[in-house]
């Protein structure tokens, strides 16, 4: 993940966010510490649902029910 000060960010901003719709992820620093990242729109739908409680907790209930030898055979 490239890392980018937030006044260089202000100044390249254009160029940036193509190479973000290239796939490129940043890490955004203000004064040297992390502050933010900025990454691409399908990368961070899925960042996002992977960690919505409701999937979260179907995950968790499906790991139990593997491990307590509840399958379901797909075919």
């Amino acid at each position: 993940m490239a890392e980018i000060g937030i006044k260089d960010l202000k100044n390249q901003a254009s160029r940036v966010i193509e190479k973000v719709e290239e796939g490129a992820t940043y890490l955004v620093t203000k004064r040297g510490r992390p502050s933010a990242v900025i990454m691409p729109v399908d990368e961070a739908e899925d960042y996002v649902l992977a960690h919505a409680t409701e999937f979260v907790t179907m995950r968790l209930e499906a790991r139990r029910a593997h491990r307590a030898g509840k399958v379901t055979q797909l075919d």
